[in-house]
């Protein structure tokens, strides 16, 4: 009887997760100027409609792998049917000084490379949120639009993120405070998903 009930929550197990995407470690392909940067994704390949988007960036000092476990993102976006990718910063530290540097480039080349490669992607929603300095560089870049071509209509940071850029109106800011989890990843979905270019 035990083992009957073992094999039936393996089965259930099994089927509860089969069709959700798995997620994956990928570099950025030959073609990109950021050929080779990697990233970690987790998106549907063949979504039955074009998803939204949300780049997640992690601290300083820190990586992908660390905040996709602590955001519980992934499981998130399984159950509200979004893709969710965490870029990867060189060396555990972004810069984003320059509006047309080299991490600028790659997360264009992030949310192209998802966009064309790995996903369908509704372009009109696509978001960015970071922790600490991810979340500061997540200011920089989202609030710099359209200069360096990238359009984020939503961005939201946990944690210090020192002086916050201005923004336009079109994009959304919300801050939260105190450490993330995966109540606060449900808050920032909430808070994004109501906003469309």
């Amino acid at each position: 009887m035990l083992i009957i009930g073992a094999v039936l929550v393996v089965a259930w197990i099994y089927v509860s997760r089969s069709g959700n995407p798995d997620t994956e470690r990928a570099k950025i392909p030959t073609g990109y100027l950021s050929a080779e940067r990697e990233l970690t994704v987790h998106a549907d390949a063949d979504p039955g409609k074009p998803l939204p988007l949300v780049l997640v960036l992690h601290d300083d000092n820190s990586d992908a792998g660390a905040i996709e476990k602590i955001t519980e993102a992934s499981t998130l976006a399984d159950r509200r049917d979004f893709a969710v990718v965490y870029p990867e910063a060189v060396d555990g530290e972004w810069r984003l000084d320059d509006p047309q540097g080299a991490d600028v480039q790659y997360l264009r080349d992030v949310v192209r490379y998802v966009s064309q490669e790995r996903s369908k992607i509704d372009q009109s929603r696509i978001y960015i949120w970071g922790l600490g300095e991810g979340g500061r560089a997540a200011l920089a870049v989202a609030c710099a639009a359209p200069d360096n071509g990238l359009k984020f209509v939503a961005v939201a940071t946990v944690g210090s993120v020192g002086q916050s850029p201005s923004c336009s109106p079109e994009t959304h800011v919300q801050h939260v405070d105190g450490a993330w989890n995966e109540r606060i990843t449900r808050a920032l979905w909430d808070f994004s998903r109501q906003f469309k270019a």
